[in-house]
């Protein structure tokens, strides 16, 4: 089949949930800087935890938004209740208190980005059991975690295979479970709600740098895995201000696929109007060509409301839509999961109805 021309689009890519010691802010904003300069990637959404206490300390973390090296570098907040039901905030100007949690979370803000991050997130790594799974499904966040590096590599990290989980890291790096992508797709059918990939990477303690020797977990090698790739019909100008309303516009909007770079670099991936008029995290109608371009000839998935209505090897493939519902793809390396897009919502009279 031929293979229409798409309209021109940028693609930039850069990487979400990056923890930093907060009482060493200025040097390790330095640090990141240069290592994401390294990874080569263009922006940085860094995340701090709210404070307990001493908030007004620590104000002026909200104020370190800018380019660094050429990376656009934006900082957020990780709230939690009581150690539960964590998700991230972008654009507030203050650190949130836990009385304002409610409210937050059932108030809709164009100007606010809600994700909540690691919704299954468990672990057992020093024999005490830590559970972070979500309860609040019902509320009014943007997007989830699909792929959280940290809590899917630590899910499967025991105490007694710490030294084999590290030496294979980050190649053993886990996929998105299938209860989150159900979940995803389930949560689809009643609103829009976008995913995304986030490293929720810490800086080690001293103690722990000395037997890092591969430095796996520093953030040059951590930036070079899990990336979200970003489409913009205007590229970045180096404009503060311009640059950071686009890049989180199109998180807020879904307009982002997410991967394991490690593997292979995903960039040049397409899933949208054949013609370019919209990508994913948008919507189209019946009727419509869409386009799935990967960068190499590999398995893939294009699955609506979640189930697979097709898989094979392509490396550009033109699919006509034929009924309503959401579109997202899923691409294989070999037989690793690869590429995740977010997806395209084709609206017909019976939307939201159809169930899994």
């Amino acid at each position: 089949m031929k293979i229409a021309k798409m309209s021109i689009y940028n693609e930039i890519r850069g990487v979400i949930h990056v923890h930093f010691p907060r009482r060493k802010w200025e040097r390790y904003i330095e640090i990141i800087n240069k290592e994401s300069k390294k990874a080569k990637i263009d922006f940085v959404i860094l995340t701090s935890h709210t404070p307990k206490k001493n908030k007004e300390k620590y104000k002026d973390l909200f104020e370190i938004d800018g380019y660094y090296n050429n990376v656009l570098v934006i900082h957020s907040e990780e709230v939690d209740e009581k150690k539960k039901d964590h998700f991230i905030l972008i654009g507030k100007k203050y650190w949130t208190n836990e009385k304002d949690i409610d409210k937050i979370l059932k108030s809709k803000d164009d100007n606010i980005i809600k994700l909540v991050v690691h919704p299954y997130g468990k672990h057992r790594l020093f024999l005490i059991k830590k559970d972070y799974n979500w309860k609040r499904w019902n509320e009014n966040f943007d997007g989830i975690e699909i792929w959280s590096l940290l809590f899917d590599w630590a899910d499967k990290t025991k105490i007694y295979n710490i030294p084999i989980r590290y030496l294979f890291f980050p190649s053993n790096i886990s996929i998105p479970t299938e209860r989150v992508l159900k979940k995803w797709d389930y949560l689809n059918l009643k609103r829009k709600v976008i995913g995304f990939a986030g490293l929720d990477i810490h800086s080690l303690p001293k103690y722990l740098k000395i037997f890092d020797f591969k430095k796996s977990f520093s953030y040059r090698s951590v930036f070079n895995t899990l990336r979200n790739h970003i489409y913009l019909k205007d590229g970045l100008t180096g404009n503060l201000v311009e640059d950071k309303n686009k890049i989180l516009k199109a998180i807020k909007n879904g307009n982002l696929f997410f991967s394991n770079d490690y593997l292979k670099d995903s960039s040049g991936f397409y899933f949208g109007d054949s013609e370019g008029k919209y990508f994913c995290g948008q919507e189209g109608k019946i009727g419509d060509i869409i386009l799935i371009k990967n960068p190499i000839l590999t398995k893939t998935k294009l699955i609506r409301n979640g189930v697979v209505i097709m898989e094979k090897e392509i490396r550009e493939e033109n699919f006509k839509v034929e009924k309503e519902g959401n579109y997202r793809v899923e691409v294989f390396l070999g037989n690793k999961k690869w590429i995740f897009s977010n997806n395209i919502y084709i609206k017909g009279e019976e939307d939201g109805k159809e169930k899994i």
